[in-house]
């Protein structure tokens, strides 16, 4: 927020900046002995730079007519560019006696190509602070107005061939542009107008600013009209309506609308961490009250999703305290995909970038993007959000209705906590998340609780749903580091358990996983049909991004299925089999096992280890001890 505060401040206040310097050298040109060359030395003395003055003219009188011709304000030592202030022309009338009283008023005021250059140094230094000159501090300080009403009277402003430059090497900002006075539609109407154009961080950014003159401040009661057009890159941002004080921001009434390809594109422009995104539109209120930026009556549109609330910014506090309610009655979950690098599955309202790095990910056979997440943003401001999405559009494997979370982030350690998410069927996941970005090498934890998750739902729109039933209970508790999720994945320690206590799973995928090549025939030619499930667990215990099967097993009344090997997910492969224990005779079985390999994102299956002809077997397998197991797994660190 507060470079886009910038960025507004220079529109409205490059107008007075300059009237303060005509009133200045007027200041010190009435009290000198009129002879230039003590001009220039008071002007040197109240900027504190070498000001040069090429030719002085005056009328003399109660309204008294000045020139200042070829007036030129020396830049810093640290400064690139040759000047900070260079004017073609000054010319003014000022009158005398309201100067008793402390006022300015100046019924003509005339600037004819005034340059000014602006520049941040690498140590966050102004080259027109006047820090350096105490008489200069102490007049800026008085001449500042504080609000509208102790701005110049000015009756007429005329701005010609006027330019404005701004460096900023440390932000990789360059600005470069032209300001001026123009007649508005009505003839009486006077606008100000400021365009600039250049780079920020290696992106273009344009501002367009139109606003109310200088005598629109002052000397009436109407609001201050103001239309502000930000482009940078493909982010654009709006500002318009009209502020009674824009000294202090009050009685204001102003749009804004922000839109781009990703909201964590901002910050260079804001300097607010906005969280990966699709492409979104945001529109709503700007308000202030002292100290506080409010974004209120907010709508957003962030790829297929709708949110609405509020957003505060404190500049009071350092750093500053982002405060966020926001509410969803809509909210797509794929559209939280970039948060951790991808993209939505979908292929419309993606970005360029995002549809470039599913088309990586699909080329490469990778399951985790490793996409960098930029988590140092997250020093720039302490945040407390809230998000209530009160109606979630999920894809059918992930049954989600509702998701509730807050983060809060201090200092560049955030938690989100607590996190809800309400699974169809009256399931839960809950628990918190956490990414500590006090280091360059980020570290993310995770420890989340799965809760009466109904089997069946995770199988929505196939053809096992109506032979699926049973209800989950899981833990996951993972920690890694990186700065992608393929890195934290790729040093994730921990664990995954899961287990199922009853409940039934489709015929043909038990038959299949254990090569029972009768059963399976059968069912390929009459349709699917439901077997009972007595027991089902598994846990995965990782170590540094190695993942290793821990008695993970499907018991069945025919045979008990065991899942052995391991994966890596460093370099996102699978070496695992299935074997068959049968619980009673069956004529038929190749006495083998299904071997997976390859890639986590499509492994191969194949038969391994298989006689020629399948031949009878005798089983003698037992029902394992399920409540035992599953206390276990759940339980153990």
């Amino acid at each position: 927020m507060r470079r886009m505060v910038r960025i507004l401040a220079w529109s409205a206040g490059i107008l007075a900046t300059l009237v303060v310097i005509a009133a200045g050298a007027l200041y010190f040109l009435v009290t000198s002995q009129w002879l230039r060359d003590q001009v220039e030395g008071h002007a040197s003395d109240y900027t504190g730079r070498k000001t040069t003055v090429a030719k002085v003219t005056f009328d003399w009188g109660a309204t008294t007519s000045v020139r200042l011709d070829g007036v030129e304000v020396a830049n810093t030592e640290w400064g690139k560019a040759p000047h900070m202030l260079k004017v073609e022309q000054i010319d003014f009338d000022i009158r005398l006696w309201p100067l008793l009283k402390g006022d300015i008023v100046l019924p003509r005021l005339v600037l004819r190509k005034p340059d000014i250059q602006v520049e941040v140094g690498d140590k966050e230094q102004l080259n027109w602070s006047m820090g350096e000159a105490p008489v200069a501090t102490g007049a800026a300080k008085a001449l500042e107005p504080d609000n509208r009403y102790e701005t110049p009277l000015i009756g007429r402003l005329e701005i010609t061939d006027g330019k404005l430059g701004y460096r900023d090497s440390k932000r990789k900002l360059e600005l470069d542009g032209t300001v001026s006075s123009a007649t508005g539609k009505a003839a009486d109407q006077v606008q100000a107008e400021l365009q600039l154009k250049g780079k920020l961080e290696g992106q273009p950014l344009s501002l367009q600013f139109v606003g109310g003159s200088v005598l629109a401040l002052r000397d009436t009661e109407q609001p201050y009209p103001l239309d502000v057009d930000i482009v940078f890159g493909a982010t654009k941002l709006k500002a318009k309506g009209t502020v009674h004080d824009p000294f202090k921001w009050t009685g204001a009434d102003v749009d804004l609308t922000l839109s781009g390809p990703n909201l964590s594109e901002i910050y260079p422009l804001l300097g607010i961490p906005g969280p990966p995104t699709p492409p979104y539109v945001i529109s709503g209120k700007l308000e202030r009250d002292p100290g506080v930026w409010k974004f209120v009556k907010s709508r957003w549109r962030v790829g297929e999703s709708d949110l609405t609330g509020e957003v505060m910014i404190d500049e009071r506090r350092k750093p500053e305290f982002l405060t966020a309610k926001l509410v969803s009655q809509k909210l797509v979950f794929e559209d939280l995909a970039p948060l951790v690098g991808a993209a939505p599955a979908r292929k419309t309202n993606v970005s360029a970038k995002q549809a470039q790095t599913q088309r990586q990910l699909e080329a490469s056979g990778a399951l985790f993007p490793d996409v960098p997440l930029h988590t140092e943003k997250l020093r720039a401001m302490n945040m407390d959000v809230t998000l209530d999405a009160r109606r979630v559009l999920a894809p059918p494997w992930l049954p989600v209705q509702s998701l509730a979370f807050r983060v809060l982030i201090q200092d560049g350690n955030a938690i989100v906590k607590p996190l809800t998410l309400q699974v169809l069927g009256g399931g839960t996941i809950a628990g918190e998340l956490g990414i500590d970005a006090r280091s360059d090498n980020p570290r993310v934890r995770a420890a989340l609780g799965l809760t009466n998750l109904e089997l069946k739902n995770f199988f929505r729109e196939s053809r096992y749903f109506d032979a699926t039933q049973g209800k989950v209970q899981g833990r996951v508790v993972l920690a890694g580091n990186g700065r992608s999720l393929a890195q934290v994945m790729g040093s994730a320690d921990g664990h995954m358990a899961f287990a199922l206590g009853g409940g039934s799973v489709s015929s043909l995928m038990v038959s299949l996983a254990g090569l029972q090549i009768f059963d399976a025939l059968i069912l390929y030619v009459t349709g699917d049909n439901r077997i009972p499930i007595k027991c089902a667990i598994g846990r995965l215990n990782f170590q540094h991004g190695n993942v290793a099967f821990d008695r993970t097993l499907l018991d069945t009344q025919k045979s008990v299925l065991y899942v052995k090997g391991q994966a890596s997910l460093q370099s996102q492969a699978i070496k695992a089999e299935v074997d068959a224990a049968p619980k009673s005779f069956d004529l038929l079985d190749l006495h083998g096992t299904v071997a997976i390999e390859g890639k986590l994102r499509e492994p191969r299956i194949s038969l391994g280890r298989v006689f020629p002809l399948p031949t009878p077997v005798f089983g003698n397998a037992k029902d394992v001890p399920c409540a035992d197991l599953t206390r276990q797994l759940l339980t153990a660190q």
